[in-house]
């Protein structure tokens, strides 16, 4: 296996938060472009628009939360920070969580509801989980589960670049089917990072920490008696 220094992984941390923060700029750009200018908020107050809104209002800001409470700089000499953004992240994760489940069971296309329901079931139970073991002080399972919590929320911005892909570049085209076409984009931008997740933070550890076992078991040396 391929050894990486410290000094390379700081360089493909930061790497990956760049490209990371470029893709949540863009997400913000195009949802805001089309709630608020293109489509508008619609004719009555409480209609889907209204959910849609209070969606982003909820969901905007932990997004942009995660990366500061992943930065190992800032957690340990701004804990109280760590601690009091830890907790706008689990509000705004919840009511993040409820308005995304509304708006994917209520959503009009059939193929959509299953995968974008899941996922947004899925954001409500890591955090709760993530919750959970913190106040357990189970540091490590806290860390798993709040790294699969953002994934799931990122997932609600890979599923708009994948949309953009598939309508404006062809992305898929080789599915004829646009329902099918739009579940499986829908599947992928949250089945695909997550397995990722756990690829890289429960899977390969748990490999590198397997003893190999010995097929057979010790013979006993036997005594016999005279």
């Amino acid at each position: 296996m391929i050894a990486i220094t410290k000094h390379q992984q700081v360089w493909l941390k930061r790497i990956f938060w760049s490209i990371l923060l470029l893709l949540i700029a863009y997400y913000l750009y195009r949802a805001f472009y089309y709630r608020f200018i293109k489509e508008g908020l619609g004719p009555t107050f409480w209609n889907k628009q209204f959910w849609f809104s209070l969606h982003i209002a909820t969901a905007v800001p932990i997004i942009l939360i995660g990366p500061l409470q992943f930065w190992d700089w800032f957690r340990k000499r701004y804990m109280k920070w760590h601690r009091l953004l830890g907790k706008i992240y689990v509000v705004g994760a919840l009511f993040g969580g409820i308005t995304a489940l509304y708006l994917a069971i209520t959503i009009q296309f059939p193929e959509s509801v299953i995968p974008l329901t899941l996922s947004s079931a899925l954001w409500l139970l890591t955090t709760a989980s993530a919750w959970i073991t913190i106040k357990r002080k189970n540091v490590q399972a806290h860390r798993l589960f709040m790294i699969r919590s953002y994934t799931l929320a990122l997932s609600f911005i890979f599923v708009r670049i994948l949309n953009d892909l598939v309508e404006k570049h062809n992305f898929l085209s080789f599915i004829p089917n646009s329902e099918v076409k739009a579940a499986t984009y829908e599947w992928g931008s949250w089945v695909v990072p997550l397995l990722v997740v756990e690829f890289f933070f429960a899977w390969l550890p748990s490999i590198r920490q397997m003893k190999v076992k010995k097929l057979y078991p010790v013979k006993r040396t036997e005594t016999v008696e005279s």
